[in-house]
């Protein structure tokens, strides 16, 4: 089904597509106050009447568009005794190079790059960050200017440049994203694959100080770009330039977590030189940021019983509240299986869920020990998975969900459990889900009886076969008016391309609309670019309501090749919460996705294998400090000599929010 027909009617009341710039409810309902917040950072307006704008207004310093804190990543002043540790000679198959690294006004140069029969560059071995916005700095200097106009091209220059590459063939310059090039006469140039996008004159003798700015943004598809600012000699000759495409920059090395480029000195011939070169990346928070916490959990440790854990244990969901005397409670809800997930591509494997309860100090870490929980399945059969056909009657629950119910001293009033229930009408069927939602959940030793039917079945939305992963949001602060319950869209054999969503009531009931639920599409992995290109799934949302907006976040699980799962994360911002009730706000892809890879360092710390795989993700914010996120990320690991194991690892980031 075409997804622009199916939301036709959310479009017409005042959604927008992917193809067009986010609706954005820009002026506030109160008409703009100074206590409310400047909710868009970027649309030159002043939001909240405060008479500060976008970048001015101190709401937004966090902002990736915005942020001016700064963290070091490259400093040379160019008077290390071996510039080959920290610099690659290119064309590193060309003829030898020794540059010459003179003093002007107190300051240390490299140049005379010499034999001028070849453009010669001094390129860093280390990648530089770049992605969520970063500096370059550095001054370049012309000694003569024989022969060379103030205005024209010369054959002797000297510039920085970014580049993806890590070499250059004889006779040709670096591949150059964007470099910055003075030539002997006094002409700077700004190119991009050695094409002109800037120019501007300067003296002869003196030092030209650059600056290049690189902020992340979206381009009118919502495709993530790096944009650049050139500023020559304090003049700004470049404004908003496109950079790159942020998909296409260096994600090795250095770069393996936050992409980027590598900088360099190059240039040709004598009498041209390039000074100390400084690189930063920005340091407010961010959503590709983590801080890795201790006590990580399995099976073993939650105490759950082998019996329908021993194979497996994933895909968990978390919720934090204050308990009666102020400690902060945690409570953790997972999937577990006595048999392996890999064995489902021949055999029917069936899940359980258990249910496990820490109270920890204000501030203060879980434990690896002291968790209260269901030693047997909170919902679903022990064991839930036989492979001798003896429990053809066992069907799965999978993918649970918690939504916290607070009250103001952010004490527990209610937690919803959502989670895939898997249904049958022939014996012969397997792998399809429904979606069921609960409440109350209870403590851990509570049993959850499954009710005869689900609460959403596939059989409501012709187009998804099977339903899977849900979650619920609030679509109002004391969730008076129900819910939204995200969900994966199953769509045939292949892998889940799309996530939905469907109102349900505060009575746990589809709200209807039409002839079917009142059902939006929220995220489709083609508009979404690379990272998303093999499919999307388990959407885990929150939502914070601003005093005069909400602001929504959802991570979900991406893969750029099949089975190569990470997380990414879409955000929707709007003044207008009254439409909430209708319609969800258009989620737009975080500029720097995935957020966390199988290749990241926090999922490799550990891992004993070559393979270590992400199963799942859960998030939800302190009680103890609405700020700060706390995640379970779930990993599947090898061991060595065979067999496999799971692990639950907390990691924590600051909610960077306006």
């Amino acid at each position: 089904m075409n997804r622009w027909l199916a939301t036709l009617g959310m479009l017409l009341v005042g959604g927008c597509s992917w193809v067009n710039a986010p609706e954005r409810n820009l002026v506030p309902p109160d008409g703009g106050v100074k206590s409310g917040i400047e909710l868009f950072c970027d649309d030159g307006l002043d939001d909240d009447g405060d008479l500060a704008f976008d970048c001015d207004d101190t709401d937004c310093s966090q902002e990736p568009a915005c942020c001016e804190l700064r963290r070091t990543t490259l400093s040379e002043d160019w008077a290390a005794a071996d510039l080959s540790d920290g610099w690659i000679f290119a064309p590193t198959a060309g003829g030898p190079w020794s540059p010459l690294r003179p003093s002007f006004d107190g300051t240390t140069f490299v140049g005379s790059f010499l034999p001028g029969d070849s453009p010669r560059a001094l390129l860093s071995k280390d990648c530089v960050s770049l992605a969520l916005g970063g500096w370059v700095e550095s001054s370049l200097r012309t000694t003569d200017s024989t022969g060379c106009g103030p205005s024209d091209l010369c054959d002797r220059y000297a510039g920085v440049v970014l580049s993806v590459a890590r070499d250059s063939a004889p006779g040709s310059k670096l591949q150059d994203e964007l470099a910055v090039t003075l030539h002997a006469g006094g002409l700077v140039l700004v190119t991009q694959a050695d094409v002109e996008v800037a120019r501007v004159s300067v003296g002869v003798g003196e030092n030209v100080d650059v600056a290049i700015e690189l902020r992340p943004t979206l381009d009118q598809l919502n495709l993530p770009i790096l944009n650049a600012n050139v500023t020559v000699a304090g003049n700004l000759i470049l404004e908003d330039f496109t950079v790159a495409m942020i998909g296409d920059l260096v994600v090795s090395g250095d770069c393996a977590e936050i992409p980027g480029l590598h900088v360099a000195a190059q240039g040709l011939g004598d009498g041209v030189y390039v000074g100390p070169v400084a690189t930063s990346k920005q340091d407010c928070a961010n959503p590709s940021q983590f801080d890795e916490q201790s006590a990580t959990l399995s099976g073993a440790s939650l105490e759950f019983t082998p019996s329908w854990v021993e194979a497996y244990v994933g895909s968990p969901a978390l919720a934090s509240s204050r308990n009666s005397v102020s400690d902060v409670q945690w409570d953790l809800i997972v999937e577990g299986s006595n048999h392996g997930p890999e064995l489902e591509p021949t055999t029917h494997i069936g899940y359980a869920l258990g249910h496990a309860r820490v109270a920890t100090d204000e501030g203060g870490d879980w434990r690896l020990d002291t968790w209260e929980s269901s030693e047997s399945p909170k919902v679903g059969d022990d064991p839930p998975s036989c492979l001798d056909g003896s429990c053809d009657g066992n069907r799965s629950v999978r993918e649970p969900h918690l939504l916290a119910e607070l009250n103001d001293e952010q004490e527990l009033r209610d937690l919803v459990l959502s989670f895939a229930r898997e249904l049958v009408t022939s014996p012969s069927e397997r792998d399809i889900f429904g979606i069921q939602i609960v409440r109350p959940v209870g403590g851990p030793t509570t049993s959850i009886a499954l009710p005869g039917t689900p609460t959403l079945s596939p059989d409501e939305i012709p187009e998804c076969v099977s339903l899977r992963d849900p979650a619920l949001i609030p679509v109002d602060p004391e969730a008076q008016a129900g819910y939204w319950l995200l969900f994966t869209c199953v769509q045939g054999a292949g892998t889940a391309t799309e996530i939905h969503a469907v109102r349900i009531s505060r009575a746990l009931e589809v709200i209807r609309e039409g002839n079917g639920p009142m059902r939006r599409i929220v995220l489709v992995a083609s508009e979404l670019g690379p990272f998303a290109a093999a499919g999307i799934r388990s959407p885990e949302p929150l939502i914070s309501f601003e005093e005069d907006g909400l602001r929504l976040r959802i991570w979900f699980l991406a893969q750029s090749t099949p089975g190569d799962w990470a997380v990414a994360l879409a955000e929707a911002r709007t003044h207008d919460t009254s439409i909430l009730e209708l319609e969800l706000p258009e989620p737009v892809p975080f500029p720097v996705n995935p957020i966390l890879s199988a290749a990241s360092t926090l999922v490799r710390s550990g891992c004993l294998d070559e393979e270590c795989n992400i199963t799942g993700i859960a998030v939800t914010p302190r009680a103890d400090d609405p700020n700060r996120l706390r995640f379970l990320l779930a990993r599947r690991l090898n061991l060595p000599g065979g067999g496999r194991t799971d692990q639950l690892i907390p990691l924590e980031q600051t909610w960077s929010k306006p």
